[in-house]
């Protein structure tokens, strides 16, 4: 089977409750201080202490540990598509 010449496409509809210690945001706002040369990322936990104006200056780092590290959860719809390219 020839897959070089594929692309699989995964859509999803649902929520999850994240674990805060086990999901990172990772800082996307101003140079100012100097976090986006570091590559600084925060915890949930952390991310929740914010004001809603310093939160978006994150976003989430990886939706794949934030679903595996959920508590709890629920896909309402999951559908695969692969199709040539």
């Amino acid at each position: 089977m020839d897959t070089l010449n594929k692309r699989m496409t995964i859509m999803f509809t649902g929520w999850i409750e994240c674990n805060p210690d086990q999901t990172t945001f990772q800082y996307i706002g101003p140079e100012q201080y100097g976090l986006m040369s570091t590559g600084k990322g925060i915890t949930g936990t952390e991310f929740m202490s914010l004001s809603e104006n310093e939160q978006g200056n994150y976003i989430l780092e990886d939706l794949g540990q934030a679903i595996t590290y959920s508590v709890d959860g629920e896909f309402n719809e999951l559908d695969i598509d692969i199709e040539d390219c």
